[in-house]
C-alpha cells in the first residue's frame, strides 16, 4: 500500500474540511465547530488539524480569531492576486507574455459584459462615471494620471451587472497591474490623451451605445498592449 506524504495528508484534511463546511450548510462569518469537536469529527490529531486550518486560513477560507475561535471566511481573490503577481514577476525579468495572458483576459470580460452593464447601469451611476471622468481630465491638465479615479471607473461600470464574481476578478486583475507597474516599460500615453480615451468610454456610456462603448474598450487596451510590447 503506497504510503501518503505529509503534504497530501494535510492536503486531504483540508478538502475534509472544506466538506464539513459544506454539509453543515455554515456561511461567511458563521463559527466552525471547536478544535475539540473538529478533532472528533475529522479523527485526526491536533497538530494535524491546526497544520490544515492554517493553510485554510492563508487562502482565506478560514478566519482565526485567537481567543474567540475559527469562522467561516469571506471570499477574497487576494490569494490569487498574490500568486498571478508573484508568477508575473517572476516572468518579467524574461519577457512580458505573462502579464499580456492576463490583460487578454481581462479585455475579454470587460468587453463581454459591456452589453450587460450598459443595459443595466443606472442614470446616478453614469452621473458619478461623468464626476471621475472629469476629476481624470483636471488632473491630466497637471500633468498628473489619475490611478485611483480610474479603477473606480471600471468598476463603476461593471458593478451595474450584480455580478460579484466579475467585480472581484476585475478588482484582483487592476491590482496586479498597480503592483508591477514600476517593473514594466515606461508608459508611452500622456495624462491628457489617457483622460480623452475616459471622456469617448463614459459619453458613449451615457449615451447607451454599445458600438462606441465596445470601441472605447478596444481602444483602452490596446494602449496598454502597445506599452507591454513596447520592447518585446
Amino acid at each position: 500500500m503506497k504510503k501518503i506524504t505529509k503534504k497530501a495528508a494535510t492536503l486531504e484534511l483540508q478538502e475534509e474540511i472544506k466538506s464539513l463546511i459544506l454539509e453543515k450548510n455554515l456561511k461567511p462569518g458563521d463559527l466552525m465547530p471547536t478544535e475539540n469537536e473538529l478533532i472528533e469529527l475529522l479523527g485526526v490529531s491536533r497538530s494535524s488539524l491546526r497544520e490544515a486550518i492554517k493553510s485554510l486560513e492563508a487562502l482565506h477560507i478560514l478566519d482565526i480569531h485567537h481567543g474567540i475561535g475559527t469562522f467561516v471566511g469571506e471570499s477574497s481573490l487576494v490569494p490569487m492576486i498574490r500568486g498571478l503577481a508573484f508568477h508575473a514577476q517572476l516572468h518579467l525579468q524574461n519577457d512580458l507574455k505573462c502579464l499580456l495572458d492576463i490583460l487578454d483576459v481581462r479585455e475579454i470580460l470587460q468587453y463581454g459584459f459591456a452589453p450587460l452593464a450598459l443595459a443595466k447601469i443606472s442614470d446616478q451611476a453614469v452621473e458619478q462615471l461623468q464626476q471621475l471622468v472629469a476629476t481624470i481630465e483636471q488632473n491630466a491638465r497637471d500633468a498628473q494620471f489619475s490611478v485611483e479615479e480610474e479603477q473606480q471607473v471600471h468598476l463603476l461600470i461593471y458593478r451595474s451587472t450584480e455580478n460579484q464574481l466579475l467585480l472581484q476578478y476585475l478588482d484582483a486583475f487592476w491590482q496586479i497591474y498597480q503592483l508591477l507597474d514600476h517593473e514594466l516599460p515606461p508608459n508611452n500615453i500622456t495624462p491628457t490623451a489617457l483622460a480623452m480615451q475616459y471622456r469617448d468610454w463614459v459619453d458613449a456610456i451615457e449615451a447607451r451605445d454599445l458600438e462606441r462603448t465596445q470601441h472605447a474598450i478596444l481602444v483602452y487596451f490596446q494602449g496598454i498592449r502597445r506599452r507591454l510590447t513596447a520592447t518585446v
